[in-house]
């Protein structure tokens, strides 16, 4: 590793995502150099390549970033993935869980020209699914500050008495060993019955999230289907993971 690509894992470690244009600002040197530099980098597995940059290998971590957090992190990657899906997977007449999260939100602006009924534990997505006239259940009980969920006994309750025909889940690790996990215990059990409740289970991952295994497994990786813009090359062996890039 030479002198630049260390300085590059400090940028990411600073920033957690950093894009080509300005790694190749920073450093005054040509696209090929820093595309040379990342292939390194992701060989060493340091980090994993995403769309126009890069993003470092996370430790595990029990504790989640919030919701504003993650809304500046893999716009593209996220925008993409819920076209894919709304286009592929979606159709008029469907009732659909839309669990809270940003890669789940992407989805809406998808969502407005289709007959559905869309279940949710999110109030972020409830002004938009709201703007664009979506027929809305929204479920009941505490709002989670940090990522803006409704969870809670009575949020449980509610899901329990509804069926789906599909359910788009987010999630904080894939495991090959450990399944699907998240960060939250009162998260977890939600997403859980959700996808019991789905006929088609969907878990929606930006690459950061191959690799690690959160607090609360709520899904064995076989039972679902993983949709992310990029996947690493040891999870492509899954039939049931899929690269929309």
């Amino acid at each position: 590793m030479n002198n630049r690509q260390k300085q590059i894992l400090e940028i990411i470690d600073k920033k957690n995502i950093v894009t080509l244009q300005e790694l190749i600002t920073i450093f005054d040197v040509s696209e090929a150099t820093i595309r040379r530099d990342l292939t390194t980098l992701e060989e060493e597995n340091l980090i994993y390549r995403t769309h126009g940059g890069a993003t470092r290998k996370a430790t595990t971590r029990s504790l989640e970033n919030t919701l504003d957090m993650k809304k500046g992190e893999y716009i593209v990657d996220k925008q993409q993935v819920a076209k894919y899906i709304c286009e592929n997977f979606v159709q008029n007449g469907q009732t659909i869980y839309l669990d809270a999260g940003t890669s789940t939100y992407a989805m809406i602006e998808y969502l407005k020209d289709k007959k559905l009924t869309v279940v949710t534990n999110s109030v972020y997505h409830l002004q938009k699914l709201v703007h664009h006239k979506i027929h809305t259940y929204i479920l009941g009980g505490v709002v989670k500050h940090s990522t803006h969920a409704i969870v809670g006994g009575a949020a449980l309750e509610q899901l329990q008495k509804y069926s789906f025909d599909a359910c788009f889940i987010g999630c904080n690790g894939i495991d090959h060993n450990f399944g699907i996990s998240t960060a939250d215990e009162s998260e977890a059990i939600l997403k859980n019955k959700a996808l019991a409740n789905s006929k088609h289970k969907y878990i929606l991952a930006d690459i950061s999230k191959f690799g690690h295994r959160k607090f609360q497994k709520f899904s064995e990786l076989n039972d679902v289907t993983v949709i992310s813009y990029k996947v690493p090359t040891e999870f492509k062996k899954y039939n049931n993971i899929i690269e929309v890039q």
